[in-house]
């Protein structure tokens, strides 16, 4: 029967570091590391499947390895891990690099089921393509009160710096994952660069997840009816595309439209007629009277220098985006 083998403590472990003898042992009882003949239930709890994984049907057993974060009021945790298959009570070769989700308490452990309900559910097809594989949610009662633990696919880093820094590759996945969630009736609610995370496809090329639907609208109606999100299009207005978090994603988040206007007294005009001074002066319907024709034409002039000084910076950064420290087995 699927269950999960939690482990009681944590003590940080690198399979790559070398056993060291005259170091002083500190924190926890040391537990059997993954490749351990040692019985693999042993200093763990037996957490029962809420959801099962569905490749498997034998016991699964977690080793962390990094405490990637946790929650200011104890109760909830993020962990790097080694999941591994337990069969006839030994531990199998089938390793799998994940990330797990812990929650301590009830109102920590209904949110994370909620988020696995998604998995389950609405993000079910997109599993493993645009959201992390879901290995299954286990629940149950252990000497820290009832427990959770949400087992995910590992798909990479984080981003740490501003999304409008990366390659449009990253930055058009990123916005077009997200608008293929609001189709399918989810509503992020935290689209930020730490839930954006990347690693390597078997081409080498970027590939981007959203993750942590912890605090997702699993009811959304999004009206938004594009089918796709291209990149440099001219922006369009809020009202032919009615959705906040979708507008801002490519507006401010992934700077992935162009400025469909230019704002000249007053008037808003179409980038189409910024081609020159006299075009824009043309198409500029309420020109203050009063101000001398020098003034009107170097205020027109600015605004057609500050779209060329835009795209020469976009293009600028596009030559030299941030660079992404990849793990070294991607």
């Amino acid at each position: 029967m699927s269950s999960l083998l939690w482990p009681k403590f944590f003590t940080s472990y690198d399979s790559d570091d070398s056993d060291d003898s005259d170091s002083e042992s500190s924190g926890p009882p040391s537990l059997p590391d993954s490749d351990s003949s040692a019985d693999p239930s042993e200093s763990c709890y037996s957490l029962a499947a809420y959801i099962a994984d569905r490749d498997v049907a034998v016991p699964t057993r977690a080793f962390l390895q990094t405490l990637i974060s946790a929650g200011s009021d104890g109760n909830s945790q993020v962990f790097r891990a080694e999941l591994r298959i337990v069969a006839n009570g030994r531990l199998t070769k089938q390793r799998r690099d994940v990330v797990c989700k812990v929650a301590y308490g009830e109102r920590q452990i209904e949110i994370l089921r909620k988020e696995a309900d998604l998995y389950n559910t609405k993000l079910r097809d997109f599993q493993g393509r645009i959201v992390p594989l879901m290995y299954g949610c286990y629940i149950d009662d252990t000497d820290e009160g009832p427990t959770g633990v949400l087992v995910l696919q590992y798909c990479g880093v984080a981003l740490t710096y501003e999304l409008k820094y990366y390659a449009l590759t990253i930055r058009h996945q990123a916005v077009n994952a997200l608008l293929a969630i609001h189709k399918a009736g989810v509503e992020h609610n935290d689209f930020a660069e730490r839930n954006i995370v990347v690693s390597k496809n078997g081409k080498g090329r970027p590939h981007v997840r959203i993750v942590d639907f912890g605090m997702a609208d699993p009811d959304h109606a999004c009206p938004v009816k594009h089918d796709k999100i291209i990149a440099y299009d001219l922006a369009p207005a809020l009202a032919h595309f009615p959705c906040n978090e979708l507008y801002a994603a490519c507006m401010e988040h992934a700077r992935i439209w162009l400025p469909k206007y230019v704002y000249l007294f007053g008037n808003l005009i179409h980038v189409e007629h910024a081609t020159s001074v006299d075009s824009l002066l043309q198409h500029c319907p309420n020109i203050p009277a009063h101000e001398r024709e020098s003034v009107v034409r170097g205020w027109a002039q600015r605004k057609i220098d500050e779209l060329s000084e835009m795209w020469e910076k976009r293009q600028a950064l596009d030559a030299n985006p941030v660079h992404i420290d990849f793990d070294t087995d991607d």
